[in-house]
């Protein structure tokens, strides 16, 4: 959404709390940033460790954008380690203690909003903070859920919580169905990809009795805003609509997406949630030697680390094919290196040597996906990833690993049918051949994938446009704020 054709409307102060982690900060500062554009004064929390993410939305809007920086609870949690404050520098089952650890802040955030003069009018708040809307009723204003999932993805957990289905209700079937109340074929799921937050819940618990009641919170929220577009999800943000199906929101449903840098803004991709390893000029000047559409891309994203196995599996498979790579790597911590995990196997790079290339860490990921050279996407099927994939119009390889990931590949290979599934779950190691024939496959002109992925992609640009569905709701949400 280019900020010249937005339009200005008065302003209204509103604290915005992202959740620490990149997948849910780098879409709500993008939000953020549409909201200043439009005129809102806006109050944005985070903690001292996570504030330089938030250095490119301050750059841009200096003058309605304030931050309020609260410490860290300490220890809330041993499985934090001090001085720690972001999910990107943990375990990835590690949600659920920093989800506990933020709830903390409910007393420091209630004395700043008495004491200032003039306090916001609503909060926007990320899905993972459900305990902020107590917080908002406590002081009489709005709470606004903001989902970095998708419709389908929200509409899963919401309906997972408020029935809680057990794996011992029917222990000789492991599937799970998820009951949507007005959709006439609701979702089937094996009990192990359910979310790992929801799966490790325990009655009683004090930390689970916490999670849950967090979201079940965000169902009674006043409204949600959503990191999607109508023409990708109309069935499930109507469902959210709904009223008859005991959800919140009273039908105050904003699809605002894909919330992403213009296309014509080259600096802003490069900003967006860190500093690469590899300067972004040698890798873009690698990429203007390869032909249109021949580069396969790899990337699962800020948390995963896949196991040695694993790794030797792809590579065997990006060595096989004879195609052009680009594989992300995230970086293994020392823990991660003493238990097996994240080694690039030797020899690996010496023999792709000219046709692939590595980047450990960071990467400008969607620099990278709207280059003309790059044609396919093998991607772990996390939200972001699957917006900015849309909104390039590759074709996705699908290897879902946890959480929403299996519900954002049902949407993608089985309804959208712009992505192929090549592999699932955290712990599997793929066929080195099999994978290596979808990866050349994918980047092949001749794919029925490829045709539908530059539909959704075309149908995604349309959407931020002004006059286009997404552009509508977020000047309605702007509105909205603005009466409060």
């Amino acid at each position: 959404m280019s900020s010249s054709t937005i339009r200005s409307s008065p302003g209204a102060h509103v604290l915005v709390f992202p959740y620490p982690a990149q997948g849910h900060m780098i879409p709500l500062l993008d939000l953020t940033h549409q909201l200043a554009v439009r005129g809102l004064t806006i109050t944005i929390l985070t903690t001292p460790k996570n504030l330089p993410l938030l250095n490119p939305l301050l750059s841009k809007n200096p003058s309605n954008i304030q931050t309020l920086i609260l410490p860290f609870p300490n220890n809330p949690n041993p499985t934090i380690p001090r001085g720690v404050e972001n999910v990107k520098d943990l375990p990835p089952n590690s949600f659920g203690a920093v989800m506990r650890a933020m709830g903390e802040l409910y007393n420091p955030i209630l004395h700043w909003f008495k004491s200032h003069p003039s306090p916001p009018v609503a909060i926007i708040s990320d899905f993972f903070l459900g305990w902020t809307h107590h917080l908002a009723c406590h002081l009489s204003i709005p709470r606004i859920v903001f989902s970095p999932s998708g419709a389908l993805a929200v509409a899963v957990i919401d309906s997972l919580w408020r029935h809680l289905p057990r794996l011992d209700d029917d222990p000789n079937d492991p599937n799970v169905l998820i009951p949507f109340t007005n959709i006439s074929n609701s979702p089937v799921y094996p009990w192990w990809q359910l979310s790992p937050i929801y799966r490790s819940y325990k009655q009683g618990d004090p930390d689970s009795e916490f999670i849950k009641d967090g979201m079940l919170a965000n169902v009674a929220s006043w409204g949600i805003i959503v990191n999607s577009f109508s023409e990708l999800e109309s069935v499930y943000l109507d469902h959210l609509r709904k009223r008859d199906n005991d959800l919140g929101y009273n039908g105050r449903v904003w699809a605002v997406g894909p919330l992403l840098p213009p296309d014509d803004d080259n600096v802003g991709p490069t900003e967006r949630g860190g500093s690469g390893s590899v300067a972004t000029n040698d890798l873009l000047r690698w990429l203007d030697t390869c032909p249109d559409n021949s580069v396969a891309y790899v990337c699962f994203g800020s948390q995963a680390v896949l196991t040695n196995k694993q790794m030797e599996g792809l590579a065997a498979g990006l060595e096989c094919t004879g195609a052009r790579f680009l594989w992300c790597v995230k970086e293994a911590t020392k823990g991660h290196v003493e238990t097996g995990y994240g080694k690039v196997p030797a020899g690996f790079e010496d023999r792709t040597a000219g046709r692939g290339m590595v980047i450990r860490g960071w990467a400008p990921q969607l620099l990278i996906l709207r280059h003309r050279a790059v044609g396919s996407f093998l991607t772990h099927c996390g939200w972001n990833s699957v917006l900015e994939g849309l909104s390039t119009g590759v074709v996705m390889l699908a290897w879902p690993m946890q959480a929403d990931q299996f519900s954002n590949a049902t949407l993608l290979v089985d309804q959208m049918k712009v992505a192929v599934k090549v592999c699932e779950g955290a712990r599997t190691v793929p066929d080195a051949a099999e994978l290596g024939r979808a990866v050349a496959e994918s980047v092949s002109e001749n794919r029925s994938e490829r045709v539908r992925a530059m539909e959704l992609c075309k149908a995604s640009h349309d959407a931020v446009k002004e006059g286009g569905s997404s552009f509508k709701d977020l000047d309605s949400l702007v509105s909205v704020l603005s009466g409060l």
